[in-house]
């Protein structure tokens, strides 16, 4: 079968239900349209890789696909039809009125008009949010030749604030990681990483820190993690909490990603300070609270870090330091 049919070659088009239609009618533009925006969800598709935005953008392509084929045709479609559409639209229009309010629950209060560019992410997302406003603008024209049209304007409205603040979120948090690299060139001891730290240095410091801990009669849990931030020795003491596990592995891994302690770190990301909303964009893997102490070698290099938890946050941090200040480490 051939691709092409030759019908636009008198300027005319046909829907599903083999109606032509000249190319400039409104319902085509809407088409176009929802055409253009999809293939811009493609784009964006292609650039990122965690698995919650990908299933995000898979099934609103989905839906986008779903509104061309239902404003295709000149058939009403029958009550059953057109309750399942109703249905489906505001299940859909739900779910995205959750991703929304959770994306504003962090990013913070936008109290100006947005430069857009910040980063290829947000750029590609303020797009496609610009397509989907004209989209919702040509659907308002083709609702007036097409009466089952109106049903798509709440889910194709709510799109583009979804597709506005993942932009949002995506500048946030290239600003943050533009602090944090900031933040790193400047730190007094943020060089190069060294060789990782060894697994007898680690169980060295460990146990100093246990052993202390145990004149406290503080039952916690010690991790040693490497340069990288992966755990190398944990030290689970009788009767430690198991959130501790979690909190002393995520403090280590924080301290050395950030080479500073988290106790310093819990001071900068308040709000308005320069890494506030860190830890929302951290995968989990980042905890700024006190108890994580990087580890350097003698000059000045990181090679490990240590997270401590199960008292406050200062005990957790005396711990760590008592456990840094293992001869083997500085």
């Amino acid at each position: 079968m051939s691709i092409y049919t030759k019908i636009g070659d008198k300027g005319q088009t046909m829907l599903q239900d083999s109606t032509l239609i000249p190319k400039h009618h409104p319902v085509i533009q809407a088409l176009s349209t929802l055409d253009e925006l999809n293939a811009h969800m493609g784009i964006i598709k292609s650039q990122i890789q965690d698995t919650e935005s990908l299933a995000d953008i898979k099934q609103i392509q989905k839906t986008i696909m779903t509104m061309m084929s239902i404003i295709s045709t000149t058939k009403k479609p029958n009550d059953h039809l057109s309750t399942s559409i109703d249905e489906l639209f505001t299940e859909e229009t739900s779910a995205l009125e959750i991703k929304i309010d959770r994306l504003s629950s962090i990013v913070p209060p936008i109290k100006s008009f947005v430069a857009y560019g910040a980063c290829p992410k947000s750029a590609s997302f303020d797009l496609a949010r610009a397509v989907a406003r004209r989209a919702e603008t040509l659907l308002s024209q083709a609702a007036e030749v097409s009466s089952y049209v109106q049903g798509l304007f709440p889910y194709i409205n709510r799109l583009s604030d979804y597709l506005y603040m993942k932009a949002r979120y995506f500048d946030f948090e290239h600003s943050i990681t533009e602090a944090v690299q900031d933040a790193l060139k400047s730190h007094s001891l943020a060089n190069e990483i060294a060789s990782e730290i060894t697994l007898t240095q680690a169980k060295a410091m460990l146990e100093k820190i246990e052993h202390q801990a145990k004149a406290l009669n503080l039952p916690v849990v010690a991790a040693c993690c490497n340069a990288a931030g992966t755990p190398i020795a944990v030290h689970v003491m009788d009767g430690a909490l198991l959130v501790s596990y979690e909190a002393a592995t995520a403090k280590a891994h924080t301290a050395a990603a950030l080479k500073m302690p988290t106790r310093d770190l819990s001071k900068l990301v308040q709000p308005g300070q320069p890494f506030y909303g860190l830890e929302a964009i951290g995968n989990g893997k980042i905890l700024p609270i006190g108890g994580g102490v990087p580890l350097f070698d003698q000059s000045k290099r990181l090679i490990g870090a240590i997270g401590v938890s199960g008292g406050t946050a200062e005990e957790d941090h005396d711990l760590a330091s008592i456990g840094r200040s293992n001869p083997s480490a500085s």
